[in-house]
């Protein structure tokens, strides 16, 4: 299929990571291993700042999700390019274009596990209060739980799409517009490794990879029935479509996944050190100085001003 780029390809993919050294574009995709080629790429490029990781003041609820801030992984962001450059990253043949693709199954339990379930920090309001848990006699019914997720966000999709972990892989990755020289199943024996093979020789360096944010370990068998399945492959009927997916199997009527009392506990204690970490990470922020507010109005201003039709969202900062 010839590729048709957008006039506006570089604001719509904005969020793309680049490293100017070794000319790689990564476009990330939340929940496909995206944690793990931040810190592969970051390192081949020599970018990476362990020492930010431990002064950076997000809410982080580990030490390996620090990743994602831009002062730890050092890549420069597509939207802080001239518009020219930005072009030349996204058509030029010298660059190296990546992107990982993840089972839609296995991605969509994966997002609501996170920021759902574990109520990680930055999930809105509004989709936790759509997807409240399933309690029986007191406890948590994981598998009854993720289904009532499966049937709010089938029902409006839109709803949903605020938090990035939410929308197709297709529209984030635009794999119709952006020629990828790796596109990386990463459910595939092997294939993200030789990814990593080909950064490694790309720019001279050995990293290994190292994977990050493994979750709870719950099997998908244990929480997908047909209707949740079918719910999910619904939609997500783009990435089936255009990656060429292949369905599952789920045969059972319905499932169930009740939470012992000790696991609930864990669960309740875990939810609310998240939602006190949220809050000492906000006052924190409130308290950094009236400098530091003024320094980063600036380069707020500075990127208004020159690339006005970039990306007006301020949270792309990560202040």
């Amino acid at each position: 299929m010839e590729l048709m780029p957008h006039p506006t390809l570089p604001d719509m993919i904005a969020y793309g990571l680049v490293a100017p050294r070794i000319k790689v574009l990564y476009v990330p995709t939340t929940k496909v291993a995206c944690s793990t080629l931040k810190l592969l790429i970051s390192q081949a490029e020599g970018s990476y700042n362990a020492q930010a990781a431990q002064q950076i003041i997000t809410p982080n609820i580990s030490q390996e999700q620090t990743i994602h801030n831009y002062r730890v992984h050092g890549l420069t962001r597509l939207f802080d390019l001239p518009r020219k450059k930005q072009w030349e990253v996204i058509e030029s043949s010298e660059w190296m274009r990546v992107a990982a693709l993840r089972d839609p199954i296995k991605r969509a339990y994966s997002s609501w596990e996170n920021r759902v379930f574990l109520r990680a920090p930055g999930t809105p309001q509004s989709i936790i209060d759509m997807c409240g848990d399933v309690i029986v006699d007191g406890h948590v019914d994981i598998a009854a739980t993720f289904r009532k997720f499966a049937h709010a966000i089938n029902a409006d999709r839109d709803a949903f799409a605020i938090d990035d972990h939410f929308r197709p892989q297709f529209n984030t990755l635009y794999s119709n517009q952006l020629e990828y020289h790796h596109r990386v199943y990463i459910d595939r024996p092997g294939e993200i490794q030789k990814l990593a093979d080909a950064i490694n020789e790309r720019a001279g360096t050995s990293v290994k990879l190292q994977r990050l944010n493994s979750g709870l370990g719950i099997n998908a068998d244990q929480i997908f029935d047909k209707e949740t399945a079918d719910l999910v492959a619904n939609t997500y009927h783009e990435d089936y479509e255009w990656f060429g997916f292949e369905r599952h199997n789920f045969t059972a009527p319905s499932t169930s996944l009740v939470f012992n009392p000790i696991q609930q506990a864990l669960l309740n204690n875990l939810r609310e050190s998240t939602e006190r970490l949220t809050i000492l990470s906000r006052a924190a922020f409130h308290r950094v100085g009236l400098r530091y507010g003024l320094s980063q109005i600036r380069k707020s201003l500075w990127i208004r001003i020159t690339n006005p039709k970039g990306k007006g969202d301020t949270r792309l900062l990560q202040w």
